[in-house]
């Protein structure tokens, strides 16, 4: 059961949003919707369709801004909304049951469009206007079906149940089941692995150009298990992985089995070990220990969207580096995941980052597109800055 919102823009010449012609293509916008309401359940004949009822008109100003709002069948709400730009939009709105027929069928939004395409050339049969149907925006589902790319677009995903659901000391942790993308791990709604996703793991591992065997390696997070997984099978010296959130890794062994393997199973084997806290003082007691690794993977936040790579992420990002240094070789690769390449100004921030550290480093990046994510992502590898050569 969920509230839909089904919206369509058309755009007009101000001209015809103003007096007589106002009132002429509301009427007709009406009407058009009208005929393709259905308002009958599943497996039932359609019924006689009653007017729409009008609730509110009211002229904004005198330059074709105007609202109207409607109530149709099924306790629907019409809003017609026109500005002086031209604009014109339309929103239907009601609440969808189970077992109830849509109002709006993709074939009834259809005919909308063409109908509305139709009304613009009739307008003016010389100047193009814009038409746009949209797809339901469903809100208030037991599911939810929506997350956002790291530039704040919009994604609809085919979630058809949850799985799990429980908030832990440290986040709000679900596993739901995408039918395109498996299994989803999905920490404080931001979605964060699923079973589709291989190509993550290896792509923050640059599978095929690092040599891992016999390397000390440390994983910072990497709660749901797969990098664990996918390093061991390069034969590394030992592995040590420090995540802070039991209950990821408890949901992760159980749920998202084809990403983790048998990983998380036991948190020790015979080259690897599971700690189970806080990885910022892991990395001080090794600093005062003098372990040093020949690789860290830092798979923990992204790099935040914000205007000015300040705030408490940004200065837990800074740490993390600065410590993960000091624990490393002098040879040692620092591997990470960044953000979308479509947030080029957050990327920019964090380069900036890097080149303000207190070791000299030097950086490449790679990129892959991760398909849960729905967007191409951007992979850090970084290094010591290598003193030249004496001559």
């Amino acid at each position: 059961m969920c509230a839909n919102i089904h919206l369509l823009d058309f755009s007009v010449d101000p001209a015809h949003l103003t007096g007589e012609g106002q009132a002429k293509l509301e009427k007709e916008v009406v009407a058009a919707i009208t005929t393709q309401l259905e308002t009958t359940k599943e497996g039932k004949e359609q019924e006689p369709f009653p007017e729409l009822e009008k609730v509110l008109s009211k002229q904004l100003s005198p330059l074709g801004d105007y609202l109207a709002i409607y109530a149709g069948p099924r306790n629907s709400v019409i809003s017609i909304r026109s500005y002086p730009t031209g604009l014109l939009t339309v929103n239907v709105e009601y609440y969808l049951q189970d077992g109830d027929k849509p109002l709006l069928t993709l074939e009834n939004i259809k005919a909308l469009e063409m109908y509305f395409g139709g009304k613009s050339k009739e307008i003016d049969p010389v100047k193009a206007f814009r038409v746009k149907t949209f797809p339901p925006v469903k809100r208030g589902a037991k599911v939810d079906v929506y997350m956002t790319t790291t530039d704040e677009r919009l994604m609809e995903y085919d979630v058809d149940k949850i799985i799990f659901d429980q908030k832990s000391p440290f986040q709000h942790v679900q596993i739901l089941h995408s039918l395109t993308f498996g299994n989803m791990l999905v920490l404080d709604d931001l979605q964060n692995l699923a079973e589709s996703d291989l190509i993550y793991t290896e792509s923050i591992m640059c599978r095929g150009t690092e040599d891992y065997k016999d390397k000390e390696i440390l994983i910072l997070g990497g709660g749901d298990g797969a990098l664990l997984y996918e390093l061991r099978k390069e034969n590394p010296k030992f592995v040590t992985m420090i995540e802070i959130d039991d209950l990821v890794m408890q949901v992760c062994k159980i749920h998202l089995r084809s990403a983790c393997g048998n990983t998380l199973d036991n948190y020790k084997g015979s080259n690897y070990e599971i700690i189970v806290g806080d990885c910022v003082e892991y990395m001080k007691n090794c600093g005062k220990e003098g372990k040093k690794f020949d690789y860290v993977f830092a798979d923990l936040t992204d790099i935040p969207i914000s205007p000015t790579p300040q705030g408490e992420i940004w200065d837990f990002i800074r740490l993390i580096l600065n410590l993960s240094f000091s624990v490393m070789k002098p040879d040692g690769r620092y591997m990470t995941h960044g953000n979308g390449s479509s947030s080029p100004s957050a990327l920019k921030m964090f380069e900036e980052v890097l080149d303000r550290l207190e070791d000299p480093v030097e950086w490449s990046r790679t990129h892959n597109f991760v398909p849960s994510f729905m967007e191409d992502w951007v992979f850090y590898q970084i290094q010591r800055k290598q003193s030249s050569p004496s001559s």
